[in-house]
């Protein structure tokens, strides 16, 4: 880090005015050209393993798909600038499909697969891609042009591919990342090459991988932390495992990877890590990790200890919105017995902080304010969003002429260490395990659904306990009573799972301050008293009636919501780490048996569960 202003203390390492230095990884800023340097500098080495199917592709064989991707999307029309989305589960040939785009001068827009199907066509049609690669499986029923990829791709009669010259501009897109939108309607950020070697060539550089190191890839597509998980080893010469789809919350499953595959780096949002340590034998130790990252909600002085009791590795937390490009803040964390406060650290290589007023003014040390975020890893803006762009991505006043500042809607402070300290938020924007929500959105989406007049939706609870919740006014002629699963039947078909209210409760009115504001403060005070109400005494519950009755109480006491559809999965209505782990030893003294965390993990609904606990019943009497 470079000097630090005397106008604000977060003010960090800024790019130079003339000119961009060279990443860690080479001189170009460019990931299609740095990828093509490292592949052709060791061809023979491990670039991508695939545990579950046995399958390993070196460097070289890297390259021959990718070439293969790119020269079919540019046969097909795909020129630089264009956008092309990949819907496609994890997989090898979902890593050769992003970068066979880059490397046909396209910017990737990974959508995940597990969303709903009206969600994703929205996107697309939002996103006016060139094309839509996919796999052989997909039943995606778009207007787009589709190239299907199996990810077995040679090529090796034709020439070799190779960029067109207007294709080597470093500003040019690379990656589309839609996130919540408060008006309803996700945006996207737009992320340049330049924007992304930068980021993770800061990261190389505190962060160093080498050709003996391996990582997980598991986070969503949709999840800007996934880049870390493909690109940076792939730049940095390491190898990517990937785990199978849907086993991302296994942790029994990420540890085998972790042992088997000689994984050393590991990222994880602060859920995951807390389910993984909980979910494994508490003597067991993971000192083959070097380094593992976490990021993406509140991370507590408790569990720093806990990780740091079990492995040798470091222990970094990421602070960053993807208008940034991943991350730009981090900070590791100390093996200090004492430790009560976990910060989000300084600034990364290449980036300016400031925290101002809400007059764009410092702040005085240790004193409260907004996060604007300036320097290289800013994103282009927002995708066919001029008007948000101007909003959010502001002249940097207080810096180098002709600057950018991305105000961030996040409080801090300055720590007296120098650090950054996260203090909340400037809006009605919600994280919940490490996902950005916007209220706005899903309340839009309510409103969609006939008999609705009004929605509101807020946070309830604190720490592993939030929730979402959603609150309803019917229309006057509308049965109330049915509302409920109308409307939560309806906002499945239009938003991924994960940001579906927990609860949703229909009242005569929405109740506003005395300025006319929704008040947020006496809708939470609401939906703990229905809960209270509401919810069995998990203490209470006995092991009488249908199993499946029986775990829908469990659930309910212990997601407190009385409103569980049976077939929603467990995450995505509020469940955790700490929940599941309730769930799994309230079942396990009702039933009298041994129940694997990994059977809810792998069963997450009420009604899959209860098939997976009958099972173990039956194969414990039969023994």
């Amino acid at each position: 880090m470079s000097d630090t202003s005397s106008m604000s203390p977060a003010h960090a390492s800024r790019a130079p005015a003339s000119g961009l230095p060279a990443s860690a990884f080479g001189r170009s800023r460019r990931v299609d050209t740095l990828l093509l340097e490292r592949w052709d500098s060791d061809p023979h080495r491990a670039a991508l393993i695939d545990p579950d199917t046995g399958t390993v592709v070196t460097a070289s064989d890297l390259k021959e798909r990718v070439l293969w991707v790119a020269r079919a999307l540019r046969e097909r029309g795909v020129r630089s600038g264009d956008l092309v989305v990949v819907h496609q589960e994890r997989s090898v040939a979902f890593v050769v499909s992003i970068l066979g785009v880059l490397f046909a001068g396209g910017a990737q827009v990974a959508l995940d697969v597990n969303d709903p199907t009206e969600r994703t066509l929205e996107t697309i049609a939002d996103c006016g891609p060139r094309m839509i690669v996919t796999g052989p499986a997909s039943r995606l029923a778009a207007t787009v042009p589709v190239l299907v990829v199996t990810g077995e791709e040679r090529d090796r009669d034709q020439p070799e591919f190779r960029a067109e010259p207007d294709a080597l501009d470093a500003d040019q897109p690379a990656v589309v990342l839609y996130t919540s939108g408060s008006t309803g309607r996700p945006k996207a950020s737009l992320i340049s090459h330049g924007a992304l070697v930068s980021r993770l060539s800061a990261l190389q550089g505190t962060h160093p991988l080498g050709a003996d190191d391996r990582i997980i890839h598991h986070t969503t597509c949709t999840f800007d932390m996934f880049l870390i998980e493909t690109y940076w080893p792939l730049l940095a010469g390491a190898g990517v495992v990937i785990a199978a789809p849907g086993r991302q919350r296994d942790a029994d499953y990420l540890a085998r990877l972790i042992q088997e595959c000689d994984v050393t780096t590991f990222y994880c949002v602060v859920s995951l890590l807390e389910l993984f340590l909980l979910a494994r034998p508490p003597g067991e130790r993971y000192d083959g990790l070097k380094r593992v990252l976490t990021g993406g909600e509140p991370l507590s002085p408790e569990l720093v200890k806990r990780f740091h009791s079990r492995s040798t590795a470091s222990l970094t937390n990421l602070y960053g919105p993807s208008e940034c490009t991943i991350y730009c803040t981090a900070w590791e964390c100390p093996r200090d017995p004492q430790l009560d406060t976990v910060l989000i650290g300084s600034a990364v290589e290449e980036t300016s902080l400031w925290i101002l007023d809400p007059d764009g003014k410092p702040v005085a040390d240790g004193e409260v304010g907004e996060l604007y975020i300036g320097g290289a890893g800013l994103a282009l803006g927002y995708l066919h969003r001029p008007e948000l762009t101007t909003e959010r991505f502001v002249p940097d006043h207080l810096g180098e002429p002709g600057g950018r500042l991305y105000r961030s809607g996040d409080l801090v402070r300055t720590h007296p260490s120098g650090a950054l300290e996260f203090h909340g938020r400037v809006d009605r924007q919600i994280k919940i395990r490490g996902v950005r929500i916007e209220p706005g959105e899903i309340e839009s989406a309510a409103l969609r659904c006939a008999g609705v007049r009004q929605a509101a939706v807020i946070a309830q609870g604190h720490g592993v306990e939030k929730r979402l919740v959603a609150f309803l006014v019917a229309e006057p002629d509308t049965d109330g009573t049915g509302l409920v699963p109308t409307v939560r039947e309806h906002l499945r078909t239009l938003l991924p799972g994960r940001v579906v209210p927990s609860a949703i409760q229909v009242v005569d009115r929405l109740p506003l301050t005395a300025n006319g504001k929704l008040d947020g403060t006496l809708l939470a005070r609401w939906a703990a008293d229905s809960a209270a109400d509401e919810l069995p005494d998990i203490d209470a519950i006995d092991s009488d009636g249908p199993l499946e009755d029986v775990v829908e109480k469990v659930w309910q006491a212990v997601l407190r919501t009385a409103d569980i559809d049976k077939d929603a999965d467990f995450f995505d209505i509020g469940g955790d780490s700490f929940k599941a782990v309730r769930i799994v030893e309230k079942m396990q003294h009702l039933l009298g048996v041994a129940i694997p965390l990994e059977t809810l993990l792998q069963e997450p609904t009420v009604h899959d569960f209860a098939t997976g606990l009958r099972r173990l019943t039956e194969q414990e009497q039969a023994c």
